[in-house]
């Protein structure tokens, strides 16, 4: 069998033309952008906006358009319109141009959906349908069925996956809110949907931020300001969340909704200094957690509340790794974004307790949509791991994601597996230990430590001469064209 093999994958490398699939250009950075009407672009484009795109600028089409001829699913300099046919000037053409501006030895690529008038449930994958089936004659119901299918989130994910084997995802634009103007729910559904394109496109939060546009503001005619409020709320729910201020941009004039083209040039400006701060000054944005309340008293202490398992004396703390296993190392390490889970609950298994798993936003973990446990991984208890229960309460021994919890006063928690009878101990040996082994439950708060702050000030305290420097922080020539930072402020150098 072994030589069958063989001679085919000889015979197939003798083909004339046959070659490997080509590995993502690392240098080929790609943004999904979503939204309604201001994302889709709602002014027309004017002499300026023509026939000056940079190649390294790309659109993946994410519909078939007539004029100018693109069929779904290809890559194409991305001129006017980049959204969909009915689409005009919009944040994702300076968002790009200005990208390409400032990354000269990258290329930018955009996926955009975004439907005129749609609210945010027609991108929540599990409420789209009921949504489309209660408004088939509003106008972003009739764009949705008649450009992505009748399901714009699910285009996104299969244009997304597309994308990945030409290039790297490494951030999300959304705007949207007019169609759910201050309605207070409106941070927690985006969460949902952000959560939802990372686990569907196999992302990292800390790797794949999203930026939130604020909505045209009431001095400048827009008649949604209200709905920035609960903008303002996104980096507070979503870790990874960053707010695009919409202060000053122009409105068209005619309505108020609808920022004018040169408001838009702005717009997409802002979002791309957005992302190229995040992208080249980390440090500015990292959050770090270290513990907080130590929970103590007994198990109805812990009802309904996420904890962190630490041991403060060495400063550690589990958390799971991108492969599912228990690991065991210092807050920094363990109370990573980029981490699968690093906060616990208690939860209900039969008439027994079990570790369920949170996400770092706090939201369950899960595995093919069911909670996932702590599990012991053998009988000898050489290892844990994180997955959903078997019938027999653990998936490779019985009771194996069971355990007995206890607090001792003055002393700390106990966690006694039921499938082993031994006490949990490490990440290497967890479920081995005859006599019991102490750990704090806690909670986290954010690290403001001197540290990161010392080092966005340094970053500011950089700038604030009179040398030019462009948005990746780089000292440029006092002639260059575009953005650039002198003495602390950007100016748009022509």
């Amino acid at each position: 069998m072994r030589k069958t093999l063989l001679a085919m994958m000889m015979m197939t490398a003798s083909i004339p033309g046959a070659q490997a699939a080509e590995e993502p250009d690392p240098d080929f950075y790609i943004y999904i952008c979503f939204g309604q009407s201001n994302m889709e672009g709602n002014a027309q484009w004017e002499a300026q906006d023509e026939g000056n795109v940079d190649e390294r600028f790309q659109m993946l089409a994410t519909c078939d358009f007539d004029n100018p001829k693109r069929t779904l699913g290809h890559w194409y300099k991305a001129e006017c319109p980049i959204v969909s046919p009915v689409g005009k000037l919009g944040p994702s053409d300076y968002f790009g141009r200005t990208m390409v501006q400032e990354l000269p030895d990258k290329k930018i690529g955009v996926i955009a959906v975004a439907m005129g008038g749609s609210p945010i449930e027609m991108f929540d994958k599990d409420l789209y349908e009921q949504k489309l089936k209660e408004n088939p004659g509003e106008w972003w119901a009739q764009l949705a069925t008649r450009y992505y299918g009748g399901n714009p989130y699910g285009r996104l994910i299969e244009m997304g996956r597309k994308a990945q084997q030409a290039g790297v995802i490494k951030g999300i634009l959304l705007h949207q809110g007019e169609s759910n103007n201050g309605d207070s729910k409106w941070p927690g559904m985006v969460k949902k949907i952000y959560r939802d394109m990372l686990r569907d496109l196999g992302l990292k939060a800390s790797e794949v931020p999203i930026f939130v546009g604020e909505t045209e503001y009431a001095e400048m005619g827009g008649g949604c300001s209200w709905h920035n409020t609960v903008v303002a709320k996104i980096p507070e729910v979503i870790p990874t969340g960053h707010v695009v201020s919409a202060e000053g941009i122009p409105g068209n004039g005619t309505d108020p909704w609808h920022f004018s083209a040169a408001g838009y040039r702005t717009l997409g400006q802002r979002y791309a200094e957005a992302v190229l701060d995040v992208m080249n000054h980390p440090e500015a944005y990292a959050k770090n957690w270290i513990p907080d309340q130590q929970l103590t008293g007994g198990i109805s202490d812990l009802a309904g509340k996420p904890f962190a398992i630490v041991n403060e004396a060495e400063g550690k703390a589990f958390y799971c790794t991108g492969d599912m296993r228990m690991a065991y190392d210092s807050y920094q390490t363990a109370f990573d974004m980029a981490n699968e889970g690093f906060l616990f609950k208690i939860g209900r298994v039969g008439a027994m307790r079990g570790l369920r798993l949170q996400s770092p936003d706090g939201e369950e973990y899960t595995i093919g949509g069911a909670t996932v446990y702590l599990n012991t991984q053998a009988e000898t208890g050489n290892g844990c791991f994180f997955d959903i229960l078997s019938s027999q309460k653990g998936t490779d021994i019985a009771n194996g994601a069971v355990w007995d919890i206890q607090y001792v006063e003055n002393k700390g928690w106990t966690l006694l597996n039921r499938g082993t009878g031994k006490y949990f101990k490490d990440a290497a040996s967890p479920a081995i230990s005859d006599e019991p082994v102490y750990f704090q439950f806690c909670t986290l708060k954010e690290d403001t430590s001197t540290g990161i702050q010392q080092t966005t000030l340094n970053r500011q305290a950089k700038k604030a001469d009179n040398r030019v420097y462009n948005l990746a922080g780089q000292q440029v020539d006092a002639n260059y064209k575009g953005i650039v930072i002198i003495n602390g402020k950007k100016v748009h150098q022509k």
